[in-house]
């Protein structure tokens, strides 16, 4: 399959973007669900996510809150970076499996599989297995205003912004760029372009 990795900040528009490409006939995997998968089942994981952030971050049956674990994880930079330096090689590891099928298990006639990955530019082994990666951007007020329309708290927002990429330091990493300032269906306009130019590139590589 044609592998492509959808990066953007936190309100960019990158988890819609993903939905309108499925709608089209993509396939996606959703690294939160491996990754919730794996905090709570993964023991090791589990493990060191408490060696770093302490047992606080724990109920009382001994499974991790999530809530708890972000509010230490955002707090600070250094804080953000030792998450993902935990994390990331146990979600690579699925990731990778999935993509390079080490199971050798039929899953779908997609062409197109597209995968979020929120911290790309801080997670580059990500994009080794990426044929395309796609950067979402929008200006920070309108990510701010988007994240907060959907619940989130302003402050817990404008702290992930904080130690998250930039759009530019993102844009560095693309090869595409969607500029999401518009509405949904103006959005939708862009993915049915993507798609349609991609499909079209792989029946011709096909041919």
């Amino acid at each position: 399959m044609y592998t492509v990795m959808v990066t953007g900040g936190i309100g960019s528009g990158k988890s819609k973007l993903v939905e309108l490409l499925c709608e089209r006939g993509a396939v996606s995997i959703d690294l939160d669900e491996i990754n919730r998968m794996l905090i709570s089942s993964n023991a090791m994981l589990i493990s060191e996510l408490v060696d770093r952030f302490g047992s606080g971050i724990l109920d009382e049956d001994g499974a991790i809150v999530t809530s708890r674990l972000a509010r230490l994880a955002f707090a600070s930079e250094q804080a953000t970076h030792d998450l993902n330096a935990i994390s990331f090689p146990y979600i690579t590891e699925v990731v990778t499996n999935y993509i390079l099928n080490v199971e050798c298990v039929p899953r779908t006639d997609a062409k197109i599989l597209v995968v979020e990955v929120p911290l790309l530019t801080e997670a580059p082994e990500f994009a080794r297995l990426a044929d395309e990666v796609i950067a979402v951007v929008a200006p920070s007020d309108l990510r701010l205003a988007r994240a907060v329309a959907r619940g989130m708290d302003a402050s817990d927002v404008l702290a992930r912004m904080r130690v998250q990429a930039t759009d530019a330091e993102r844009t560095l990493i693309a090869d595409t760029v969607c500029e999401n300032i518009c509405s949904i269906e103006e959005l939708g306009c862009w993915a049915d372009a993507w798609y349609g130019e991609r499909m079209d590139m792989l029946e011709k590589q096909g041919s």
